[in-house]
């Protein structure tokens, strides 16, 4: 025969299920399991709090319902699983019951629904990928305008300006960059305010008069 027992310990109230034998006329008692404490407080943890893993679409206007069910037939691919994400979670399923139906990950089905619950159908739209991150950051254009601030002939050149070609070529050579377009050197000078000097040219005739006439 069995029967639930409480024990009280530091104050707290425990049930067991206890089993009883007689043997030779005295009944022995045993501990057959532990069945809890009798008032249990159950506890949240913040982590399930924050997955938030039943999280749902808010409440459809009837426009919006007319947008999805026509974006669920869209050629583009990120517009119409949103679309279908977003009609399925309003029938209230879950988000592992539509990763299921439309085979994906169930964080997607979570992004598009709390997109959507803060965009509205813009949120059918892929947003703007970020900026590239700049090839040249302030350091290395310091060092090409450092370059660029002396003469030709200080790294033993023959020419005595600078041309965009001309200096491409020496910041590839001293390691300077790896590799530069024109367009993109012509680009950091213009904006740092610097400016090609045009090489002077000489003119020689063998005209004995030459210099007289050149200076009126």
């Amino acid at each position: 025969m069995s029967y639930t027992r409480i024990k009280t310990i530091n104050g707290k109230s425990y049930k067991y299920l206890v089993a009883g034998k007689r043997v030779d006329g005295v009944v022995q008692q045993k501990v057959v399991k532990y069945l809890g404490p009798v008032n249990p407080i159950y506890k949240i943890g913040k982590k399930r709090a924050k997955t938030n893993a039943s999280v749902f679409i808010r409440p459809l206007t009837d426009r919006e319902k007319v947008a999805l069910q026509t974006e669920a037939k869209s050629s583009n691919a990120f517009t119409k699983d949103r679309a279908k994400i977003i009609l399925l979670s309003s029938q209230r399923l879950f988000a592992k019951q539509i990763a299921e139906k439309i085979n994906c990950k169930e964080r997607k089905i979570r992004n598009a629904i709390k997109d959507f619950n803060k965009k509205g159908i813009n949120a059918l739209q892929r947003g703007k990928a970020k900026g590239a991150t700049p090839k040249f950051d302030s350091v290395k254009k310091k060092m090409i305008l450092m370059h660029f601030s002396q003469k030709p002939s200080k790294f033993s050149y023959h020419f005595t300006t600078w041309t965009l070609p001309r200096f491409r070529k020496h910041l590839i050579n001293y390691k300077v960059v790896e590799s530069i377009s024109i367009e993109t050197l012509r680009q950091i000078l213009m904006k740092a305010g610097a400016k090609l000097e045009r090489s002077k040219r000489w003119q020689y005739s063998p005209d004995k008069e030459f210099h007289k006439k050149n200076l009126q």
